[in-house]
């Protein structure tokens, strides 16, 4: 009976609570509906000024160049161009459902291997009664060559898939099906493959040029150039080097390949005492793949100083503007051997490496005050001082107030110093001549005639006075004018990520192998996946029905991930702004200016042709957001501009 008495005292209260949280709940979703109606609006509004995102703009530029009818987009229910696997052990008892052609018999006889190439079989099926064979081959041949459809194209999904010979030997030893072909026809196909993927690659970087000169309107290109390495550290035997185009759909423009070591002469080094003229035969005979002698640290440098060079010969252009990291060597390189006799190379500072010294140099403060005390008794560190938060939100400030001001350098230098006094005020001495009235909280209480209290934001001026010496050295004009028209070599590194995925950093490999995946790496950025497409029409004639849907698959991937990504960026950016507008925010430097800038917008609404994808790092801000209207329900929102991936996807965005 207690039980009872419990369970009716408990349903009466959980009903109590449920009536008064309906009846709270209109209040609640009219406010709700209203800050949804404002976020769709400004989202609008963002996507008007900027049409499509980068990567949805050069895949359909590609299939506008690439328009080729294809026949696999048919409602086929088994392509026939397609391959299906199937059990040697039911084919067999299919074949026993069948009649000899010979003697008319049911078949009943034997199947047996003639040949094998690799996943190639060539099956024989010999009846038992009138001893007739009929042979079938498993894969067509290609045209003009001794190989066979189905190994080039293993082939050339090891090196998408970054798994190469070895894995490609363990994925199909699992699947129960023949391994692929020898180690060393596998490597010498691979010389044949990187021709191809070389020419298609060079096709597409001619494009981007052509783009780039007709987006720019000159000749005279800004470039953005970095160099990568096949393996960490700087003894990798194989590096590399890209220039990408500083526009707001950033291609590969060029690049650049070093090899410290060749393989057939390596191998050659095991036969060289036991028999020296067949080790000069091989040596003599054979394409040294090594072309570069220097330490791997120079590769960068060497690379970017020989595109800049065949620049003119090769496409006509002039590189003028070079976006490099301040601790690269390329720009004294460029400086020391001029490519060009009357057009010196400019160099244009990476904004994301200038920021982070702001970071760089606080941490150098914090450290060497340690433990010591300040004038007001306390260390430099601690709750409300300059702790590790402090100084990242600092370092994020100081990028945010470079991107939004980095075309004008007097402004520039008011907002950074902004960022200094803003902090530096109190409500006995308040420091606000650099600030602005879009985002200073006194400003706009002296404008309304509202009373405003500093403690909130500021920090205690024994601190600031310490960390003052960091902003005389990277907010004076001389230094920031190093970042003014910066960019980021943010694409540089996405374009990197995608070479590391087809040859992966903690597994060596040859230098045909991590050209391969250079070159395939610039097709699938420049033109996205379907332009693959081209190596397949060369190499086996046709793309087939199962590779077109997949490279489809591919990039919708792509532009359901860019796009999901951009809607969640613009649904925090609206969700802030119709906060601030309600002045439901506190009022702060650090959150103002991050908040209204985190990057992301710039790259994809701006027109500016050095407006690039910002550093991730800069944008954890917008991810630790405790907005109600910004949390992780919004990456699955059902907004009209990422439904390229799934249009049937049932996920949907409700309000908690």
């Amino acid at each position: 009976m207690g039980n009872k008495k419990n369970v009716k005292r408990c349903t009466r209260r959980f009903s109590s609570g449920q009536l008064s949280r309906q009846r709270q709940l209109p209040a609640k979703s009219s406010s709700s509906v209203t800050s949804k109606i404002d976020a769709r609006a400004a989202i609008t509004t963002a996507s008007s000024v900027r049409q499509s995102l980068p990567s949805k703009e050069k895949i359909e530029k590609n299939k506008k160049i690439n328009d080729v009818p294809n026949q696999t987009r048919s409602d086929e229910n088994l392509p026939m161009d397609g391959y299906t696997i199937i059990q040697n052990q039911i084919l067999h008892s299919l074949m026993r459902r069948t009649k000899c052609q010979g003697c008319g018999n049911v078949w009943n006889g034997a199947m047996t291997t003639k040949k094998r190439e690799g996943l190639f079989l060539m099956l024989c099926f010999e009846c038992a009664a009138c001893k007739k064979v009929i042979t079938i081959e498993t894969s067509p041949p290609i045209v003009s060559t001794d190989r066979r459809d189905v190994n080039v194209r293993a082939q050339l999904a090891g090196h998408l898939c970054g798994i190469r010979h070895a894995g490609l030997s363990k994925l199909l030893g699992v699947l129960n099906l023949p391994s692929p072909v020898q180690d060393e026809t596998y490597s010498r196909w691979d010389k044949q493959l990187l021709e191809f993927v070389k020419s298609t690659s060079e096709k597409s970087m001619a494009r981007a040029v052509q783009d780039a000169v007709a987006t720019a309107n000159t000749t005279d290109l800004i470039v953005i150039g970095d160099g990568f390495w096949q393996t960490r550290g700087f003894q990798s035997s194989h590096g590399a080097a890209a220039l990408l185009s500083c526009t707001t759909a950033p291609q590969v423009l060029d690049i650049e390949t070093c090899r410290k070591t060749c393989n057939v002469c390596m191998g050659a080094l095991s036969i060289k005492k036991s028999d020296p003229a067949k080790y000069n035969d091989i040596i003599k005979s054979h394409r040294c793949e090594k072309n570069f002698d220097k330490s791997s640290g120079t590769m960068e440098a060497a690379a970017v100083l020989n595109m800049f060079k065949r620049s003119v010969s090769k496409y006509g252009v002039y590189y003028t503007k070079y976006v490099g990291d301040g601790d690269s060597k390329t720009h004294n390189i460029l400086t020391k051997n001029a490519p060009y006799t009357d057009k010196p190379v400019q160099k244009v500072e990476d904004l994301n490496h200038f920021s982070k010294r702001m970071k760089r140099g606080l941490d150098t403060i914090r450290r060497e005050y340690g433990r010591k005390k300040l004038s007001d008794g306390k260390t430099i560190g601690g709750k409300n001082r300059l702790s590790a938060q402090t100084v990242l939100q600092l370092q994020m400030t100081f990028a945010s107030t470079i991107r939004k001001c980095k075309h004008d350098l007097d402004l520039l230098h008011k907002r950074s110093w902004a960022i200094f006094w803003h902090k530096y005020s109190t409500n006995d001495d308040p420091r606000h001549d650099f600030c602005s009235d879009e985002w200073c909280g006194y400003l706009k209480s002296v404008r309304d005639g509202i009373p405003y209290d500093h403690t909130s934001h500021a920090l205690p001026r024994p601190v600031l006075n310490a960390i003052k010496p960091v902003f005389d050295s990277l907010c004076s004009r001389e230094s920031l004018a190093r970042v003014v028209n910066a960019s980021t070599q943010n694409p540089n590194e996405a374009f990197h990520s995608l070479v590391w995925l087809m040859s992966p950093k903690h597994k060596a490999s040859s230098g045909a192998t991590f050209e391969i995946a250079c070159h395939l790496a610039v097709i699938i950025f420049n033109d996205g996946y379907s332009a693959l497409g081209e190596i397949f029409e060369v190499l086996c004639g046709y793309r087939g029905s199962y590779t077109s849907r997949a490279m489809e698959y591919f990039n919708k991937s792509r532009l359901h991930t860019e796009a999901k990504e951009f809607n969640r960026h613009e649904k925090a950016a609206s969700a802030r702004t119709t906060s601030s507008n309600n002045d439901k925010k506190d009022d702060s430097l650090v959150d103002s200016v991050a908040d209204n800038d985190d990057g992301y917008h710039n790259t994809f609404c701006s027109t500016d042709e050095t407006s690039q994808i910002d550093h991730p790092s800069f944008d954890d801000d917008i991810r630790s957001s405790t907005d109600d209207q910004s949390t992780s329900s919004d990456e699955q929102s059902d907004s009209e501009d990422y439904t390229y991936y799934n249009p049937s996807d049932s996920r949907k965005w409700t309000e908690q």
